[in-house]
């Protein structure tokens, strides 16, 4: 006994056409009628007669691929249509609306190999339409060439027949497509008027006789590959896609080139068509971007998806899938997944049981071989996939690689023991409490604040280490329920006390219930001396903005005073007894207006203006400023620049007097005989300037005071010359270093970035 012979998929459709074949006309010929005005004028028989016979023959065409049965049929229609004055375009919607209906039954059934048919069905209904067009155009010149015979026939005839003209030439000025007629040199013999103005470059009632390029848009009409020659030189027909506008207003054309003669033509001619297929190419385009977004959807999510028919065949597999099992697209569509799965053929049967009787299964945790032979741990939702009618049509299946879940696990705990080792590095004391207030752990920073290390820590109170009768409460603004903060001082090594503030907060163990409390202390012992510094920073300041107002209010009638001295002193001889007297108060109001000026130009802000100077020049228009000085104090001043250090960045009024101040500073504390050296070198990417005097040094519990405005060890000056030097060189970026030894002199060093 032989086995039936399968079913192929042509047989398959076929068989599925005849069984919607009837439905389907039905709903052509109603669509017809509500959407085209002028086929609802027309009786039901002129409408239902064309369009049974128009599926008659298509499914012909299907069945043995002959297209002679379809083309005679469209003859037919097009010689009849023609007759009745509608319009090709009318005729296309038609035909377009039978093709529409089609695909939607084809898409809403269970048909086997449903896409290949779909693309069929589209395939013959786009090129049916280039049939039909082709078949209008011939009726259209038949009717043409029954007018010129009856034209050369009988003069009799002539006026009936140029009626015949003048209405085919309104059937073709009425029409929506484009038709231009040219002779054998290109020249227009007639155009209709709806031809589409994004081709003419002058209107269709001054064309005819004018050259075609000077008529047509050429550009837009692919004149640099001009059909019209090809079809004079032999060519039967010609079809091109033009485009023509731009932007939103830009539209597709179908362009067939055709060879004309005969009748009244003397000559070859050439006919070319346009018809608008702008809502075709858009629907394509929509289609393709709608498909296309749909693939990028699927394509862009985290977890494979794999879709099959009702007989367990793979018919959607997404890039994430790929990526998993390693098999592509091509490789796996039309397979059955049965054959993947961990347990095979009888895990497969079990999964489909249990979906068709819970429709949806959760976190079913199962394997899948992958190319290489790998089983794939997954963790899938599974569901079964109906249509909008309620349809069974197949299984859809999300699938999560428990690779990926056990390798983020491997992280988490990698990431807890990083962040572990950060606590215990903290230089912060982290410390957590049980519910009664032992310590349950001790980080390396509390180990280093209290100094007894984990092991004594553990299990004591933390009263030991935190007195309360040494807390005070701080409060702060980011305070919430269950936080609490407090200072607190304890002893830390000899006579020297720390700071600490302590940040409690009050946890529970969510799994136990149990309450204990978490401690972060930190160290604030600096924080409080700088504090303390910026304070008396703040003082100094509003101490040197008072002074700057009062220099400032003294500062003229000092100069007034001076220069009345001067002049009484001039007036009085030396041996005068008053002469010595105004001498020292000369000398005093002198001394008062050096203070206001230091005292102006302390309170100032400092404002620079930066130029490259070599520092040789620079000290070298310096010297003469402190020159006068030196010879009164008997104090020499030697300097080693070398010319060809770089040039410093600075600014250079200011910067003198840097080194007026400093230069001073070294003659005021050297003795008679003594020397002040100043000399510059290259020091680690700096420029570095060095001042250094042979007094008598300063003493240690001094310097650490000598920057500090108004501190002073001598008996003259304003004890700011030296802060004044800190406030420049810190604006330059530079910094300033102080050595010193009682007896062994100063030494002053400026370090400025090159």
């Amino acid at each position: 006994m032989t086995a039936p012979k399968p079913v192929s998929h042509r047989q398959s459709f076929l068989s599925w056409l005849d069984t919607v074949s009837e439905g389907w006309i039905d709903d052509w010929v109603r669509v017809i009628r509500a959407e085209i005005p002028a086929y609802a004028a027309m009786r039901d028989i002129e409408v239902r007669g064309p369009v049974e016979r128009h599926a008659e023959v298509l499914r012909g065409q299907w069945e043995d691929g002959a297209s002679g049965p379809l083309l005679d049929f469209y003859m037919d229609l097009a010689r009849r249509r023609v007759s009745e004055r509608v319009r090709l375009a009318d005729v296309a919607r038609a035909v377009a609306i039978g093709g529409r209906l089609l695909l939607q039954r084809l898409q809403a059934s269970r048909l086997p190999g449903k896409k290949a048919h779909e693309e069929t069905v589209r395939g013959i209904f786009r090129e049916d339409m280039y049939f039909l067009l082709e078949c209008y155009q011939t009726a259209t010149e038949e009717v043409a060439a029954e007018a010129r015979a009856k034209l050369e026939a009988t003069e009799a005839g002539a006026a009936k027949t140029w009626e015949e003209w003048g209405l085919l030439s309104q059937i073709l000025s009425g029409i929506d497509v484009g038709i231009v007629l040219l002779d054998e040199e290109l020249r227009v013999v007639w155009l209709n008027q709806t031809m589409p103005k994004e081709l003419l470059l002058l209107r269709p009632e001054v064309a005819q006789g004018l050259p075609c390029k000077e008529v047509l848009a050429h550009a837009v009409a692919e004149c640099t590959r001009c059909s019209a020659c090809e079809i004079l030189g032999g060519c039967p027909a010609l079809r091109q896609l033009v485009r023509a506008g731009e932007g939103d207003s830009a539209r597709d054309y179908l362009k067939i080139t055709r060879p004309i003669s005969g009748g009244p033509l003397k000559g070859p001619h050439v006919i070319e068509i346009y018809l608008d297929v702008t809502a075709q190419q858009e629907a394509q385009r929509s289609l393709a971007r709608t498909q296309e977004l749909l693939r990028n959807i699927l394509n862009s999510s985290v977890g494979g998806i794999i879709s099959t028919d009702l007989k367990g065949r793979v018919t959607l597999y997404n890039r994430t899938a790929e990526r998993i099992f390693e098999f592509s697209e091509q490789e796996l569509l039309g397979k059955r997944v049965a054959e993947y799965y961990g347990g095979g053929k009888a895990e497969a049967a079990r999964v489909m049981k249990r979906l068709m009787a819970e429709e949806v299964i959760v976190d079913y945790e199962t394997t899948f071989r992958a190319k290489s032979g790998e089983h794939v741990p997954l963790r899938a939702t599974l569901s079964l996939l109906r249509d909008e009618k309620g349809t069974l049509l197949g299984t859809m299946g999300f699938c999560h690689d428990l690779r990926i879940e056990e390798a983020l696990k491997k992280e988490v705990a990698s990431r807890e023991q990083y962040l572990l080792s950060i606590l215990q590095a903290s230089m912060d004391g982290l410390v957590t409490l049980d519910a009664k207030g032992r310590i349950a752990s001790w980080n390396r920073g509390a180990v280093v604040l209290f100094g007894v290390d984990a092991k004594r820590a553990l299990g004591r109170s933390m009263k030991e280490f935190l007195p309360p009768q040494e807390s005070r409460e701080t409060p702060f603004s980011g305070q919430t329920p269950g936080t609490r903060r407090f200072e607190v001082r304890i002893a830390k090594g000899e006579d020297r006390p720390a700071d600490l503030l302590v940040t409690r907060t009050e946890i529970v163990d969510k799994n136990s219930g149990e309450k204990g409390a978490s401690l972060v202390i930190k160290d604030i012992s600096e924080m409080n001396r700088l504090q303390k510094e910026l304070a008396q920073a703040e003082h100094l300041a509003e101490l040197g903005r008072l002074a700057a107002s009062v220099a400032h209010e003294i500062k003229n009638p000092i100069a007034g005073l001076r220069g009345a001295i001067e002049i009484l002193a001039e007036v009085h001889e030396q041996s005068d007894p008053h002469f010595e007297v105004l001498q020292e108060t000369l000398a005093q109001i002198r001394r008062l207006d050096s203070l206001v000026k230091d005292l102006l130009s302390f309170a100032k802000p400092i404002s620079l203006r930066l130029e490259r100077v070599p520092l040789r020049l620079l000290l070298e228009s310096t010297l003469p400023f402190v020159q006068k000085s030196a010879e009164e104090a008997r104090v020499a001043i030697r300097q080693d620049v070398p010319a060809e250090l770089p040039e410093a960045h600075v600014d250079p009024q200011q910067f003198q007097q840097v080194l007026v101040n400093l230069i001073m500073n070294g003659i005021q504390a050297t003795p008679a005989g003594g020397e002040v050296s100043v000399a510059a070198c290259r020091a680690n990417g700096n420029l570095a300037l060095e001042v250094r005097d042979t007094g008598g040094g300063i003493k240690p519990e001094d310097l650490k005071h000598i920057f500090e405005p108004f501190f002073t060890t001598k008996h003259i000056g304003t004890g700011l010359g030296l802060s004044i030097v800190l406030r420049i060189v810190s604006a330059h970026a530079g910094r300033v270093e102080v050595s010193s030894k009682p007896g062994e002199g100063t030494v002053f060093k400026v370090y400025l970035p090159i």
